[in-house]
């Protein structure tokens, strides 16, 4: 089997890590596939001839169903006729704000969105999907062929079969890694974030990781987390980085691909929502929505409030889960492993498609 992988690994270390977890997936169940890649933000019109060589043209991950990725993110090709051999998408979501109610159901796709999206039902009759609230998109956008699958960076082969926890109890956790913000007005938080986990286990190692790279350093959060003995890592343009994560007991942040990575080894994690996406991920896993804002309707229009009480829920949240011998983690590690099934069915599908 040939297959040709579309993905957007370019800077974001999160990225490169769909990207492998893609692969690995596809090599478990298809040991002897040849797997070219693609980078999917650039036009693919000079690969086309290339590409019609495979048997199966597959994006991996990532938010994908929402207007203007194709074929303004995606640019693809002007002729989607032009590609001969099925499309499938694996396990992508939606991009959204926040995750009020208005936002998701007048979340529309526009007709060059729907016209790609069509023609993968049309191929391989199923979109994989990362999140529910990426299929009841999709569903209010008149497409009903979806799955809820998960992501593909969800899973880690050598741990799908765990489906509880295994980690520390908090008493004995020794290293914290702290993702940082995808959203530059929410470094504040951030701060205030690793200023309370520094009080709160005391003299334990702590990591503030970057997964795009450093941000701007007028912000001065170098100073802050010197002052407070914190490690500053960035780990962007390759998914080696999360290697960091490997030996922490604890994860807590906002990037969604830490936690998930954190989770996909049965580690602790606790995600902050900066967006949907994040909200999409704990919604499907059962776990506690900590956002990043409060939002209100005034005067019939929907406005967000910086939250200032999230070192409280962080509180609350790791005591609940001491109290309660960590068995929200143990739901959540249970769900991954019953989602697995569903992206399993959804690959081995690829056999009877081409």
């Amino acid at each position: 089997m040939k297959i040709a992988l579309l993905h957007g690994a370019s800077v974001n270390a999160g990225d490169f890590l769909i990207l492998s977890r893609t692969r690995s997936l596809l090599n478990y169940f298809y040991p002897k596939c040849s797997i070219t890649e693609y980078y999917r933000n650039q036009s693919l019109n000079q690969y086309i001839t290339e590409i019609n060589q495979h048997d199966i043209l597959i994006f991996a991950g990532g938010p994908g169903y929402y207007s203007k990725f194709y074929p303004d993110l995606c640019p693809l090709t002007n002729d989607l006729n032009s590609i001969k051999i099925p499309i499938m998408f694996l396990g992508m979501g939606w991009f959204g704000y926040d995750s009020n109610v208005n936002t998701i159901y007048n979340y529309y796709l526009d007709q060059d969105m729907l016209i790609l999206l069509q023609r993968a039902v049309h191929d391989t009759k199923i979109l994989g999907c990362r999140d529910f609230v990426s299929m009841n998109i999709l569903r209010n956008n008149g497409i009903d062929n979806s799955l809820m699958t998960g992501c593909p960076a969800w899973y880690d082969l050598n741990f799908v079969s765990q489906t509880s926890y295994k980690g520390k109890p908090l008493k004995d956790i020794n290293k914290i890694c702290i993702s940082d913000c995808g959203n530059l007005n929410n470094y504040s938080l951030a701060m205030e974030l690793c200023i309370f986990i520094k009080k709160f286990f005391g003299d334990k190692e702590i990591s503030f990781v970057c997964h795009r790279g450093y941000p701007d350093s007028s912000l001065g959060i170098e100073k802050i987390l010197t002052d407070y003995n914190i490690n500053y890592i960035n780990i962007s343009n390759s998914e080696k980085g999360f290697e960091i994560y490997d030996d922490c007991d604890l994860h807590i942040g906002f990037r969604v691909h830490a936690h998930i990575y954190n989770l996909s080894k049965r580690k602790l994690s606790i995600l902050i929502e900066e967006d949907g996406r994040g909200y999409g991920v704990n919604q499907a896993l059962g776990l506690p929505s900590i956002q990043t804002f409060i939002s209100t309707i005034q005067n019939n229009k929907l406005t967000h409030y910086q939250n200032d009480k999230i070192c409280l829920e962080v509180e609350d949240y790791l005591m609940n889960l001491s109290i309660n011998n960590y068995i929200q983690m143990d739901c959540a590690f249970y769900l991954m492993n019953r989602y697995f099934e569903n992206m399993k069915k959804h690959i081995i599908s690829i056999e009877k498609i081409i």
